[in-house]
C-alpha cells in the first residue's frame, strides 16, 4: 500500500469527550456527519459518527436512526466493523462502531492497481461474508461500495451498514439532489425507484469485486444520468476480471433482482461448500488474509509509521497464501465458478495440518448479547460480558476460574471448540484456555484443558481428573502460531475413538499441541472457557476477554 491516511487535528469547535469515549482525532466527513477518532477509558480505539445537527434535528430521521441502529447492533462481527455503543437520545446523536486500521477498498485501487489471484478471491469471500452476517439480522446494508469496505491487517472490513435507511425518512427527494447510495453501485431497481432489498446489496457487491479486479466501475459514463442509463439498460464492463469470479459477478448483475443469487448463495458458490458458515469463512480469511493496509498517521507523522497497535486484530503471517493458489484450469467450463473458486477457498479453509473443516455448528455466540446464557451479566467481577466479549478474571482468591457455555447436555462425541483469546492484563505466565468433557465441581470436577501463557512461552493439554489429580498429556515450551498481546484464535477438538481420546490444539491455525489418552479417557461433558493464575508471584490477575466462540460437531 502506498497511500497514508491522516488524522486530522481537532478542531476548536469539535468535542472533546462524547459518552465513555475521549475524542483524539478526525477521521474523515461524509454524507451523515463528521467521523472522529477515539478512545475509551481502557485505551481502545473507536470510530464515532456525529450526526450533522440538520439531520438530528429531524425526529422522523431520529425515530428511523434509533431503529436501524438497533438493528445493526445485532449483526454478527463477521468480517465486518460492529456497532460497540450509540447514543440515540440527546445530543449530539452519535454511533460507535470498532476503528479498523486500513486503507479502503477505492483507495487502494486507486494508488496500488486492481488486485488480481488470490487477494481477490479472498475480497469476494470476506464482502460476501459480511453480507450474508447482515442480512441474516435483518438489515440492508443499502450502500456498499469500494468506500465502505476497509482493508485491515486480518481482511476485508464492511462499514455502515443499514444506516443510510434512516435517510428514507428527510423529506425532499432524499435532500434535494442526493442518492441513499452511490450511483455506480446501486441497483437497477432502486433507479427505478423500487424498495431496497437483500438482492441490491448483491448487486452492489458484484459491482465492488468487478472494481476490485478491473480498476475500474462495471457501469461507467461522464455524468451521473449516463451511468444510471447504463445500469438499467446496459452491459457491464467486466474484461479483465479474472475468470474464476467473472460468471458470478455476472449473474449477481442481472437486471432483475429475483435471478442474482443471495448473499449465502454467493458464499457458498465461492467456498464450494452447501450452507457455508460466515464463521468459518472469515476466520480463515482472517488467518491468510495478505493484502497491505496502510495505516493510519497523524499529520506530522512520517509516512511509514503507524499509530500503536490497537485492538484490531493484527495480520497472522505474510505473503501469498498457499491455500489460495489455482487449481489447474477445469476442462469443463461451465463448472468453472464453483470449481475454480470453490476448490481455492475449500484449500483455504482447511489448510495444511490445520483445524477440521468437515464441521457443523452446533452452538455460537460472539457476546454482542448479554442475555445468550453464560454466568453474570455485565463484568463487576470474576467473569461476566465485557467490551463485546466475555471476560474472566483469576487471581490468588481464585487462581482458576472456568466458565461452561450455555448449552443444553452434553456434546457430542467428536467436538471443535473455538474462541478468540485476548489476555488483557496480567503476569507472563497466566493462562487462557478451552475445554472439552468438563464435569462435577471444586475438587471432584474433569475436564481436558487446551491452555496458553500469556506470553506464549508454553502451550498445555492438561488431563483433570477430579480426585485422580491432573496429569499433562502434553506440554510445549513454546506456543506455536501464537501473537504475544494481540488476539489469538484458540482451537480444540476433542475425539473419541473407541476406549480413546484424541486431543489437538490450535493457535491461530497452527498446531501447537497434541495428544491421546488411553489411560481411563473422561466421559462427555461440557465445553467452556478458561483463565488461570498458577504458581503465584507478582503481577496481579490475569484478565482474559473471548469473544467469537463456536462449538461445531466434527465429520
Amino acid at each position: 500500500m502506498t497511500g497514508n491516511h491522516v488524522i486530522g487535528p481537532l478542531r476548536p469547535s469539535d468535542p472533546q469527550q462524547l459518552g465513555a469515549y475521549r475524542i483524539v482525532g478526525r477521521l474523515g466527513r461524509g454524507g451523515m456527519g463528521i467521523v472522529y477518532l477515539a478512545e475509551n477509558e481502557g485505551g481502545e480505539r473507536a470510530a464515532v459518527k456525529v450526526i450533522s445537527p440538520d439531520l438530528a434535528d429531524d425526529e422522523m430521521f431520529r425515530d428511523r436512526f434509533r431503529r436501524e441502529v438497533e438493528s445493526a447492533r445485532r449483526v454478527r462481527r463477521f468480517c465486518t466493523a460492529p456497532v460497540l455503543d450509540a447514543q440515540l437520545d440527546g445530543e449530539p446523536l452519535f454511533i460507535v462502531t470498532e476503528f479498523v486500521d486500513g486503507a479502503d477498498l477505492d483507495e487502494f485501487v486507486t494508488t496500488s492497481g486492481p488486485m488480481r489471484g488470490s487477494n481477490l478471491e479472498h475480497l469476494a469471500v470476506g464482502v460476501a461474508t459480511a453480507l450474508t452476517a447482515i442480512h441474516g439480522a435483518g438489515v440492508i446494508h443499502r450502500d456498499l461500495k469500494p468506500a465502505n469496505v476497509l482493508l485491515s491487517s486480518v481482511g476485508p472490513r464492511v462499514i455502515d451498514f443499514g444506516i443510510a435507511r434512516a435517510l428514507d425518512t428527510v423529506s425532499g427527494a432524499t435532500r434535494t439532489g442526493q442518492f441513499i447510495g452511490t450511483p455506480a453501485y446501486m441497483a437497477p431497481e432502486l433507479i427505478s425507484g423500487d424498495t431496497a432489498s437483500p438482492a441490491s446489496d448483491v448487486f452492489a457487491w458484484a459491482c465492488v469485486v468487478a472494481f476490485a479486479g478491473t480498476g475500474r466501475a462495471a457501469f461507467d459514463g461522464p455524468t451521473v444520468p449516463s451511468v444510471l442509463y447504463q445500469i438499467s439498460h446496459g452491459e457491464p464492463a467486466l474484461d479483465g476480471l479474472d475468470e474464476g469470479l467473472r460468471d458470478l459477478v455476472a449473474r449477481s448483475l442481472d437486471k432483475d433482482p429475483a435471478k442474482r443469487p443471495s448473499a449465502q448463495e454467493l458464499l457458498d458458490l465461492l467456498t464450494g461448500r452447501p450452507h457455508a458458515k460466515p464463521a468459518e469463512a472469515a476466520d480463515t480469511v482472517g488467518r491468510t488474509w495478505a493484502v497491505p493496509s496502510g495505516r493510519w498517521t497523524t499529520p506530522d507523522a512520517p509516512p511509514t509509521q503507524a499509530l500503536p497497535p490497537g485492538p484490531a486484530r493484527d495480520r497472522r503471517g505474510g505473503g501469498p497464501p498457499a491455500a489460495f493458489r489455482r487449481p489447474p484450469v477445469l476442462a469443463a467450463a461451465g463448472l468453472a465458478v464453483v470449481l475454480v473458486v470453490g476448490v481455492s477457498a475449500f484449500l483455504l479453509l482447511r489448510g495444511p495440518g490445520g483445524p477440521p473443516s468437515k464441521t457443523t455448528t452446533l452452538f455460537s455466540d460472539d457476546f454482542s448479547n448479554t442475555s445468550s446464557g453464560w454466568s453474570g451479566s455485565t463484568w463487576i467481577s470474576g467473569s461476566g460480558y465485557s467490551q463485546g466479549g466475555y471476560r474472566i478474571d483469576a487471581g490468588d482468591i481464585t487462581p482458576v476460574r472456568w466458565q461452561k457455555a450455555p448449552i443444553v447436555g452434553n456434546v457430542p462425541d467428536r467436538t471443535l471448540i473455538s474462541t478468540d483469546a485476548t489476555v488483557k492484563a496480567g503476569p507472563p505466565y497466566g493462562q487462557v484456555a478451552v475445554y472439552c468433557r468438563g464435569n462435577g465441581s471444586g475438587s471432584q470436577s474433569s475436564s481436558y484443558d487446551f491452555l496458553v501463557r500469556a506470553d506464549g512461552q508454553g502451550a498445555l493439554i492438561r488431563k483433570e481428573a477430579g480426585a485422580k489429580g491432573s496429569t499433562e498429556l502434553a506440554r510445549k515450551p513454546s506456543a506455536a502460531g501464537f501473537d504475544k498481546g494481540k488476539k489469538n484464535r484458540l482451537q480444540a477438538a476433542c475425539e473419541q475413538d473407541g476406549g480413546k481420546i484424541r486431543l489437538r490444539f490450535w493457535i491461530n491455525g497452527d498446531l501447537a499441541a497434541e495428544a491421546t489418552d488411553r489411560d481411563g479417557p473422561l466421559p462427555a461433558g461440557n465445553v467452556g472457557l478458561m483463565a488461570r493464575l498458577d504458581n503465584g508471584g507478582s503481577g496481579g490477575n490475569t484478565q482474559a476477554l473471548f469473544d467469537n466462540f463456536d462449538v461445531s460437531s466434527i465429520g
